[in-house]
């Protein structure tokens, strides 16, 4: 069971008002012990000193105070909160105004980071959605990443992707732009074919189509957990990740990224990878797993996304997954072709154009992505034949 009292819900405009859902443990403990003494106190000196006390907690709570019930003086500050939903606890970070103007314009940016990542892969990129001072963007944890939860049960994608549409249901956005990076394309696209009257367009950032025969080993590996789990008895699933007392595991993860990320995102990634693999840790000994994106049935999602697509792709990434026989360069080309509209491919050359260039060209990224977001509100918004009114 999902613990609802883990988060809280403070309105803070007319249709965002829970964008500054807020982790209330501390305050929620601090009060109970002082009213706790409440009720011991006969004394009216000390009585008057605890309520004193109350009422300052009250004022300097996050979630209690009469200046967390209006909208922020700055609307673009960061803000963060924790959604419930049927596959457990969501995470997000937003940055933007908090209410949405007429006709969903300016639509917001929904973010989905790439695996082992987290909402951290969209720092920068925030940093610049905050500056340019009208959009809306959110990211959101993936389940098994950043803070939020394992899921509850064993999952697909498009199941990862129905919680997301909670999140948004839960903040009140109607319609925007879904945007994600390598693992988290797939999560943008799942909405896009699957609720078209909410996703108005998909920027897909390194776009990956798995090899063949990565196909064929996740749907067989995924045919095994799905037998092992009809009988509601989930078996533990082996993990490859092996831990080793001289602490040489975590090294080997700020190693792998060493030659091509500076120290400082190097360091951000890695804690991001750790945390991943301690969580998938976790779920795998309660035999708990996410599908695997080579188990993502790609092609048959992206011919039913009829919105507008955008592709921007990193040259270094591509260049870097044809060295280690991934093939990135053929298997994009052959996933542009399951569209029924051939996207907007857009590419950034180096540097800043790895794996990671999110973090390291965001500026970049985002002019692209807000002339996109700007063409589909001028032109798509106008054409009620469209669905996008």
């Amino acid at each position: 069971m999902l613990n609802s009292s883990r988060s809280l819900h403070v309105a803070v405009g007319p249709s965002l008002g829970s964008l500054c859902k807020i982790d209330r443990d501390r305050s929620v403990e601090k009060m109970a012990f002082i009213a706790i003494l409440f009720t011991k106190q006969r004394n009216s000196w000390s009585f008057f000193f605890l309520l004193v006390l109350f009422q300052r907690l009250v004022a300097s709570s996050p979630c209690l105070s009469a200046a967390a019930m209006v909208e922020s003086t700055d609307p673009f500050a960061f803000r963060r909160g924790l959604v419930p939903t049927k596959l457990g606890v969501v995470h997000y970070t937003a940055v933007g105004p908090t209410t949405v103007g007429p006709n969903d314009k300016p639509l917001p940016i929904v973010g989905f980071h790439m695996s082992p990542r987290s909402v951290d892969e969209y720092k920068e990129i925030m940093q610049e959605c905050s500056a340019s001072g009208k959009r809306l963007f959110i990211a959101m944890d993936e389940f098994g990443y950043g803070n939020s939860d394992n899921p509850l049960k064993s999952c697909t994608l498009d199941d990862v992707a129905d919680c997301f549409l909670q999140v948004l249901d839960e903040l009140g956005v109607s319609k925007c732009v879904a945007a994600g990076s390598l693992m988290g394309c797939y999560f943008a696209l799942s909405l896009a074919a699957r609720y078209p009257d909410r996703i108005s367009g998909v920027v897909c950032t390194n776009l990956y189509h798995f090899q063949l025969a990565a196909q064929v080993k996740a749907l067989k590996e995924e045919a095994v957990r799905m037998y092992n789990e009809a009988d509601d008895k989930p078996t533990p699933i082996e993990d490859s990740w092996e831990l080793k007392d001289d602490g040489s595991h975590i090294n080997d993860i700020f190693g792998k990224r060493s030659t091509w990320l500076s120290t400082e995102l190097n360091t951000r990634a890695t804690r991001d990878n750790l945390n991943y693999l301690v969580k998938r840790r976790e779920r795998y000994a309660q035999g708990i797993h996410i599908q695997d994106g080579g188990a993502f049935l790609l092609q048959d999602t992206c011919a039913a996304v009829k919105c507008p697509v955008q592709c921007i792709n990193g040259a270094s990434a591509i260049q870097f997954f044809d060295t280690i026989g991934m093939e990135m360069t053929q298997q994009f080309e052959e996933a542009i072709g399951f569209f029924p509209t051939k996207p907007d491919v857009k590419v950034l050359e180096p540097p800043g154009s790895s794996i990671n260039m999110l973090n390291e060209n965001a500026k970049e990224w985002y002019t692209l992505v807000e002339s996109f977001c700007q063409a589909i509100e001028n032109e798509y918004f106008t054409n009620s034949r469209l669905g996008w009114l």
